[in-house]
């Protein structure tokens, strides 16, 4: 992984896998840059580096979900020379679409699919020009198939899932390798954040790091664990309608704790 030289740059730093990325990657000797809105959080896990690796460790305070986010990246590390990226930031909501907050899912898609495509811009072109680097898209099992009562956030998941698979192909024999990171359930903040009624379970972020790393440079994209994987593969073999149908089922019953009835029948 030092292979790709310079500095690693992880977004959304501050907890989960964006957190794993980071001490793993300072482990490996990259000296790391860490974006996220939380500063206490920053600077715990930046000193913790600095004390535990001796690497450089550089805190970016910064939403990306504000339009000038990722130029405010940009500019903190106009001095270094960004060898790998990982774009992990991204939050999602859970609930029927009709009573979602419209500001809250124009601010989802300016993070999970905006700040995605303006930081990938800014920093691949200088890894193709230097033949070597490496980029993280931080997707989703979720963006596999419509997710009802997700359906903004696992839009943007296919979005980021699209993306970087098409990157892995236009980038091919530059030295420069592109990975869409899939992770099903995890172990993280997630689920808080969505207002999601079930509790985190599911994989733990060492685990899906562990499969981002076994799986990049070799293919276009992860999808950690063997449950997930067949998840994905399965909505392969049945029509769109019914894979969305059946995924919005699961989702009633195992995040949201009620039926697709029930969530139909609701009224603002």
């Amino acid at each position: 992984m030092t292979g790709y030289g310079g500095w690693a740059l992880v977004t959304g730093a501050s907890s989960g896998i964006g957190e794993e990325f980071a001490r793993r990657l300072a482990a490996m000797g990259h000296p790391v840059a860490l974006v996220a809105r939380r500063a206490d959080r920053l600077a715990a896990l930046a000193a913790e580096i600095r004390a535990a690796h001796g690497v450089e460790a550089r805190e970016i305070v910064a939403d990306l979900a504000d339009p000038d986010g990722p130029e405010r990246v940009q500019a903190a590390m106009a001095d270094a020379e960004v060898g790998f990226l990982v774009n992990n930031a991204g939050f999602g909501w859970s609930g029927r679409f009709v009573d979602s907050d419209p500001a809250r899912d124009a601010e989802m898609i300016r993070l999970n699919c905006g700040a995605v495509t303006a930081l990938t811009h800014a920093f691949l072109p200088p890894m193709l020009r230097r033949d070597r680097g490496a980029i993280v898209i931080v997707a989703s099992l979720a963006g596999h198939q419509p997710c009802p009562w997700f359906a903004v956030y696992g839009a943007t998941k296919a979005f980021d899932l699209m993306l970087a698979e098409a990157l892995w192909s236009e980038t091919r024999g530059t030295g420069v390798d592109v990975l869409a990171l899939a992770p099903g359930s995890t172990k993280t903040e997630f689920s808080d954040v969505a207002h999601a009624a079930r509790p985190p379970k599911g994989l733990d972020v060492a685990d899906v790091v562990d499969a981002a790393f076994r799986a990049l440079g070799r293919r276009p994209s992860v999808v950690p664990g063997w449950k997930d994987k067949l998840a994905a593969f399965a909505h392969r073999l049945v029509p769109r309608g019914f894979a969305a149908d059946a995924t919005g089922r699961i989702l009633a019953a195992d995040l949201l704790r009620t039926t697709p009835d029930e969530l139909r029948k609701r009224r603002g």
